[in-house]
C-alpha cells in the first residue's frame, strides 16, 4: 500500500483545504470529479516536477460507510468540546488536501475538481493557505515544532500499520480552523507571549517544566501514554489571512489514532475535570473541526472506480 502524496514529506510553502458536503452530487459525479483531480495532479507533475505537487483525498464517517463496506477501526465523528471554551463540530462528507510549492498550481488542481459542479455542491470552506516567513504561525511562534522529522518517524506516527489490512498506509485527519485576535495577542510582552505558548519565540525552544505554566499550550497539547511517552500526530498547519480580514491558522493533523486528538482537544479546551484549558484560547477562536479518514493510494483508486 502507499499512503496518498501528501502525507508523509515536510509541507511545501502553499496549501489549498477544501471541505466540503455532497449536496446535490451523487456518488458517481463526486467519482468522476476525483478522478479529474488526481489526472490534472499527475498532469501537472509532469510539467512542473520540482514544484512539490500533493494531495490528499479524505472522506467523512458517514460518506465513507456508502463508498466501502468496512469502516477502520477508531473512525468517528469528532466529539465536540463544551468546556471554559467551546469547540464547535461542523461534519463535512470530503476533505481535500492540495499543497505545492507555488499556490497557483494548487488552484488548478481545485478548480478541475469544481469545474462542472458549483452548484451542487456545498463548499463549507476553500481556503488558501501558506508557509509564513520560516514556519511561523501569524502569532509569531513556530508552528509543528513537535513533528517527527524523519520519513520513518512521520509514517509511524500518521499511517495505519500492516495489521490494518485493506486500511493500511491510510491515516486519520483532524482539520479544524482557527481565527486568530491578533490585536489582543500584540497587547502582550514577549515573554508573556513566550508563558502562553511555553516556548520561546525566538528559537523555539520549550521553556523548563518549573517556568513552564501548566495552562500553557505545550503544556496542554502533550499527550502522554501509559509509561510517560509523548503521543505524537502530524501536524500540516498553515497561516491564512487578508491584510484587513480575518488571519489565523487552518490546523490540520494526520494521525493513525484518534484518541490522540480526542485527549489534546480535551485538554486545551478544558473538559478533563482538572480545572485547567489552554490559555491560547484567549487569543484565538475555533471555528469549525471534524475527523477524516485517508485512504491509501490503492484503496481509493479502488473506491473511485
Amino acid at each position: 500500500m502507499t499512503a496518498q502524496s501528501v502525507i508523509l514529506p515536510l509541507p511545501s510553502d502553499h496549501a489549498r483545504f477544501i471541505v466540503l458536503r455532497l449536496k446535490d452530487l451523487s456518488i458517481s459525479e463526486l467519482k468522476q470529479q476525483i478522478e479529474a483531480l488526481l489526472s490534472t495532479r499527475d498532469r501537472l507533475i509532469t510539467q512542473h516536477p520540482n514544484d512539490q505537487i500533493k494531495t490528499a483525498i479524505a472522506f467523512g464517517p458517514e460518506l465513507w460507510s456508502r463508498l466501502y463496506s468496512q469502516t477502520p477501526e477508531g473512525f468517528k465523528q469528532l466529539d465536540p468540546q463544551q468546556g471554559a471554551f467551546n469547540m464547535p463540530v461542523v461534519p463535512a462528507d470530503v476533505f481535500i488536501h492540495i499543497a505545492s510549492a507555488r499556490a497557483d498550481i494548487c488552484f488548478a488542481i481545485s478548480q478541475a475538481f469544481f469545474s462542472g459542479i458549483q452548484n451542487k455542491v456545498d463548499v463549507l470552506d476553500e481556503r488558501a493557505c501558506f508557509r509564513f516567513f520560516d514556519g511561523r504561525d501569524m502569532t509569531g511562534f513556530i508552528d509543528g515544532t513537535e513533528n517527527p522529522q524523519f520519513p520513518d518517524d512521520r509514517a509511524e506516527t500518521a499511517l495505519l500499520p500492516a495489521t490494518a489490512d485493506a486500511f493500511a498506509d491510510g491515516s486519520f485527519i483532524f482539520a479544524q480552523r482557527y481565527i486568530h485576535d491578533l490585536a489582543k495577542w500584540q497587547q502582550l510582552k514577549v515573554d508573556a507571549q513566550e508563558h502562553v505558548f511555553g516556548r520561546t519565540k525566538l528559537e523555539s525552544i520549550e521553556l523548563d517544566d518549573e517556568i513552564k505554566p501548566q495552562n500553557s499550550h505545550v503544556a496542554r497539547t502533550v499527550v502522554e501514554d501509559e509509561d510517560g511517552e509523548e503521543m505524537e500526530i502530524l501536524r500540516h498547519s498553515l497561516p491564512y489571512g487578508d491584510g484587513r480580514g480575518e488571519q489565523g491558522l487552518f490546523f490540520v493533523a494526520y494521525t493513525n489514532n484518534l484518541s490522540i486528538l480526542d485527549a489534546m482537544l480535551e485538554r486545551m479546551f478544558g473538559t478533563t475535570g482538572d480545572g485547567i484549558h489552554d490559555r491560547l484560547l484567549h487569543f484565538t477562536t475555533a471555528i469549525d473541526g471534524a475527523y477524516y479518514f485517508a485512504p491509501s493510494d490503492e484503496l481509493l483508486e479502488q473506491i473511485i472506480k
